[in-house]
C-alpha cells in the first residue's frame, strides 16, 4: 500500500511541474482573480444569492442546495481531511519564479476550493440542470487554478472536486431530512390537527430494532397521547372490529415499515379513522415520500402536532378475490423474487443487515422473463417483461431516497414502470439517475400513468403488495384516489398540491 501512495505521489508531482513548467501572464492573472474570488467560497455564495433573488422557484431551490453543500463540504474537508493526510504544500519557487499569491497555511490535501466548487456546482445541477452549462466550467477552472498558482498538486484537486461532487448528492437527503425535523416541530392549526390523543398501536416484531419501539412508547406518553390497544401487525384485520368497539375517534399508528402501513391502510381504508406513522422498518419508503420524519421521537411528535391530509392508495383485485390495498406499490417479476431471498428466515439468521443486500443480488441474477397483457384506458397490448410495479408513492431506495420522476402520493394516478430483460449495468443505471436528477429514458424501461391497469400474465404469477407477497395475477391495479387519512407534515399539502 505505501509502495502504491508513493508512486502516485511521484506520478502527481511530475504532472504538478509539467503544468507548472511555463509562465502565462494573461492567464496566470485571470486564474489568480478567478481564484480569489472563491476564497471563503464567495464566489458561490454571491451566485447563490443572485440565483435566490433573480431565479424561480427552481433557481431558490438550486441556491440553497448549493450553500448546504458547501457547508457540509468545508466543515468536512478543513477540519478532519486534511489534518489526517497532513500532506505539504508544494514548493514556494518555481524557476526561479515567486508564489503568485500568499501561501495557505493549512496542508494540501484535500483542495478546499476545489471541494466547495464541485460541491456548489453538484448541488446546484442536480437541482436544476441547465445551470450545470455554467457552473460545472467554472468550478472546474477554479480547480485548475489552484495547480497553476502553485498552492496545490493536481492530485488534491482531484481528491476535492470527488469529494464536493459526492456531498452535493448528499445535500439533498440532508436538505430533505432537516425539513421533515422542522415540520414535526411546527404546531399547525387545531381544525388540521387530529381530534383524539387515543392510538391503536400496530406493531411489526420483525421491523426495525426492538429499542426503537421502546423509544417510540416513552416519546408517546411525553407527548400526552395514550396507546388505548396494542397489536401485531398479523392480527390487522381485527382492526375493523377494533374500531367499532371503541369508537371510531382513534388513531390507528402503523410502528413498522412499507408491510406494516400498507396492511394497516388495507383494514381502515374508507373508515372515518386517521393513519398514523412510526417507521421502524428497513426503507420505511412510504413514510420517505410524505415526509416522515425517519427519528423515531420526531415521527411520535408529528403524530400530535401533524397535519390530516388526504393521500391515494393503490387497489389490487385478483380474480376471484376480495381487494387488497397498498400505499407504496405492487410489483410482479422481481421484487416477487427479492421478496421471496428477503424473507427466508435461514438467510434472516446468517446474513443479518447483508440480507437485503444479499437478496437483491440473487433476484438480479435469476430475472426471468415473464409475458403479459395488459389494458388501460382502452388500450391493449402484449409484453415480455421482468419487472412490472405499480406504484402509488415515488420514493424507493430507502435512505438513498431515489424518486420516481413526476410521481406524487396524492396525484390520483398510479405510475407503472414496465422492465424488459436488460444487462445489469443498464438496470443499475436507471435506479441511480433518479438520484442524480437526470431524466434520460433508457431503452428498455417504459413507464406509463394510469387510474387503472388490468394485467393478465400468460400463467398465472406472485404480486408483493408493499414488499409482501399478498396475492395472484391475472388482477386489476386501479388507484383510490384521497382514500386515507394520514398524520403528515405541516408543508406537505403546499409541496403536492
Amino acid at each position: 500500500m505505501f509502495r502504491s501512495l508513493a508512486t502516485l505521489d511521484a506520478f502527481d508531482r511530475r504532472l504538478f511541474d509539467r503544468l507548472t513548467r511555463r509562465e502565462r501572464r494573461i492567464v496566470d492573472r485571470s486564474l489568480r482573480r478567478l481564484s480569489h474570488s472563491a476564497n471563503r467560497s464567495m464566489l458561490w455564495l454571491t451566485l447563490a444569492a443572485a440565483m435566490a433573488v433573480f431565479g424561480g422557484q427552481r433557481a431558490r431551490r438550486a441556491a440553497l442546495r448549493g450553500a448546504v453543500a458547501i457547508a457540509i463540504t468545508s466543515t468536512l474537508v478543513n477540519l478532519p481531511l486534511k489534518y489526517l493526510a497532513r500532506r505539504g504544500r508544494p514548493p514556494r519557487r518555481r524557476f526561479d519564479r515567486p508564489l503568485p499569491i500568499s501561501m495557505p497555511g493549512s496542508f494540501s490535501f484535500p483542495s478546499g476550493h476545489s471541494a466547495s466548487a464541485f460541491a456548489f456546482a453538484t448541488g446546484v445541477a442536480v437541482e436544476h440542470p441547465p445551470l450545470a452549462l455554467a457552473v460545472l466550467p467554472l468550478a472546474a477552472a477554479v480547480g485548475y487554478s489552484r495547480v497553476n498558482l502553485r498552492v496545490h498538486y493536481p492530485f488534491d484537486v482531484l481528491a476535492g472536486a470527488a469529494i464536493g461532487a459526492g456531498m452535493g448528492l448528499v445535500s439533498g437527503p440532508v436538505i430533505r431530512t432537516a425539513r421533515r425535523w422542522w415540520d414535526s416541530m411546527t404546531p399547525v392549526p387545531e381544525s388540521e390537527r387530529p381530534s383524539t390523543t387515543q392510538l391503536i398501536l400496530v406493531v411489526s416484531p420483525s421491523a426495525g430494532h426492538r429499542a426503537g419501539l421502546v423509544r417510540a412508547k416513552k416519546a408517546i406518553t411525553a407527548m400526552g397521547l395514550q396507546v388505548a390497544t396494542e397489536i401485531p401487525v398479523t392480527n390487522a384485520a381485527l382492526l375493523p372490529r377494533l374500531l367499532a368497539r371503541h369508537g371510531h375517534s382513534r388513531i390507528v399508528v402503523a410502528a413498522g415499515g412499507d408491510g406494516t402501513v400498507g396492511a394497516v391502510a388495507d383494514a381502515i381504508i374508507g373508515r372515518p379513522v386517521v393513519l398514523g406513522i412510526i417507521p421502524l422498518g428497513t426503507s420505511n419508503d412510504f413514510a420517505r415520500s410524505i415526509s416522515i420524519p425517519m427519528d423515531v421521537e420526531h415521527a411520535v411528535r408529528l403524530l400530535a402536532r401533524g397535519r390530516v391530509s388526504r393521500i391515494d392508495a393503490g387497489r389490487f383485485t385478483a380474480e376471484g378475490q376480495k381487494p387488497r390495498h397498498f400505499v407504496h406499490a405492487a410489483a410482479m417479476g422481481l421484487n416477487v423474487s427479492f421478496a421471496r431471498f428477503a424473507t427466508r428466515a435461514d438467510m434472516r439468521a446468517r446474513l443479518g443487515r447483508l440480507n437485503y443486500a444479499v437478496a437483491v443480488a440473487m433476484a438480479l441474477r435469476e430475472r426471468p422473463v415473464f409475458r403479459c397483457e395488459m389494458e388501460w384506458e382502452n388500450r391493449k397490448e402484449q409484453s415480455s417483461l421482468v419487472h412490472l410495479a405499480v406504484i402509488n408513492a415515488p420514493v424507493f431506495g430507502g435512505f438513498l431516497d431515489l424518486r420516481v420522476p413526476g410521481s406524487n402520493p396524492d396525484d390520483r394516478t398510479l405510475d407503472v414502470v414496465m422492465i424488459e430483460h436488460l444487462p445489469i449495468r443498464r438496470l443499475i443505471r436507471s435506479a441511480l439517475y433518479p438520484a442524480v436528477g437526470v431524466r434520460r429514458g433508457i431503452r428498455g424501461i417504459r413507464t406509463l400513468q394510469v387510474s387503472r391497469l388490468k394485467v393478465r400474465p400468460a400463467d398465472s404469477m406472485d404480486v408483493t403488495l408493499d414488499g409482501e407477497i399478498a396475492g395472484k395475477a391475472p388482477g386489476i391495479f386501479e388507484v383510490v384516489p384521497a382514500g386515507l387519512q394520514v398524520i403528515t407534515p405541516t408543508d406537505f399539502r403546499e409541496n403536492h398540491r
